[in-house]
């Protein structure tokens, strides 16, 4: 019998994870319109629900610039022919003009289609304590 984790390599999974890490920082369209699913469903750090559109419009007009992304912990689970990331990271950049740095928790799906994996589902929060 095979188990998701035979059949998910997580190292896959870190190395699609560093390359939208790199994307994010880089404001690169192109690699992010590769790396994000067609029908993504993003929920922001303010509760609002993102399409890949929307989520790609912000890079592409420069509303949001990443200057770090620290990922402090992470936590890659593999399910069938999709993994779970949990993670925490420090972020530094600016949105709208104006500079933040906060700590972010992220969960982000990614699913296995034809052999490439994309994000279907992010959901970022605030971590406040």
């Amino acid at each position: 019998m095979t188990t998701a984790s035979d059949t998910i390599d997580v190292a896959a999974i870190e190395q699609c994870e560093e390359r939208l890490r790199l994307a994010m920082l880089a404001g690169d369209v192109e690699a992010l319109k590769k790396l994000l699913a067609e029908d993504l469903t993003f929920i922001d750090h303010q509760g609002r629900r993102v399409d890949k559109a929307a989520d790609l419009e912000i890079y592409r007009n420069g509303v949001l610039e990443f200057m770090n992304i620290e990922v402090l912990d992470r936590v890659i689970k593999p399910l069938d022919n999709v993994a779970l990331v949990s993670l925490r990271a420090r972020v530094t950049g600016t949105y709208y003009g104006e500079k933040f740095s906060e700590k972010l928790a992220y969960t982000r799906v990614w699913s296995r289609k034809s052999n490439a994996w994309t994000v279907i589902s992010v959901h970022c929060s605030r971590i406040t304590m």
